[in-house]
């Protein structure tokens, strides 16, 4: 993830996001990024999953990991593509690969 000021002036990369597929920032400044292609060939090291933090820090504070983790080397594309939440913090999640949408409650 790349950050730049209006002017197109280069800010600051961001790695701790994942591989950004789709990302919503709510009004809080509350990031949240769903990396649906990661797997230990393009991206070793991370995982599949949706990744919350600071819009304004890059400070990640949550995540919530792909419901096909474990086949992430042998599916393609198979997490969340689009992603939004609600004013309560609940995260939606679309998942183009197996068609489905998926809502994560935040527990507090």
């Amino acid at each position: 993830m790349q950050i730049f000021e209006p002017d197109g002036t280069f800010v600051d990369a961001w790695t701790q996001f994942g591989r950004p597929s789709g990302m919503f920032i709510d009004e809080r400044d509350v990031l949240y990024v769903t990396d649906s292609t990661t797997n230990s060939r393009n991206n070793p090291g991370r995982k599949r999953g949706i990744y919350i933090g600071s819009a304004v820090t890059g400070e990640v504070t949550a995540f919530i990991p792909d419901p096909d983790l474990e086949a992430q080397d042998r599916n393609g594309i198979s997490g969340a593509s689009g992603i939004t939440a609600d004013v309560q913090g609940h995260v939606y999640a679309a998942d183009v690969g197996p068609k489905r949408i998926r809502k994560y409650l935040r527990v507090p």
